[in-house]
């Protein structure tokens, strides 16, 4: 499953985090990248996503642990 900037989530039920709200929304800031080896030379990606929670808090999240989460534009369609 791919994520971009903006897109709204929510963490599945099978993770926990004592900072995320009881919505468990939030929106996606960005991919989180980092050095994995000191031989490498530049930031790789993780699989891990950058989270803005309802709550105001950042998480981080494993993409296994997210899913888009319904949005209104969806709710309108139906």
């Amino acid at each position: 499953m791919t994520f971009k900037k903006g897109d709204f989530v929510r963490v599945r039920d099978n993770t926990h985090d004592d900072n995320m709200p009881a919505s468990r929304l939030g929106h996606v800031l960005g991919e989180y990248k980092t050095i994995v080896h000191y031989t490498d030379n530049e930031k790789v990606s993780t699989g891990v996503w950058r989270i803005f929670m309802t709550n105001g808090r950042v998480l981080r999240f494993h993409e296994m642990f997210l899913e888009h989460a319904p949005s209104c534009r969806d709710t309108l369609k139906e």
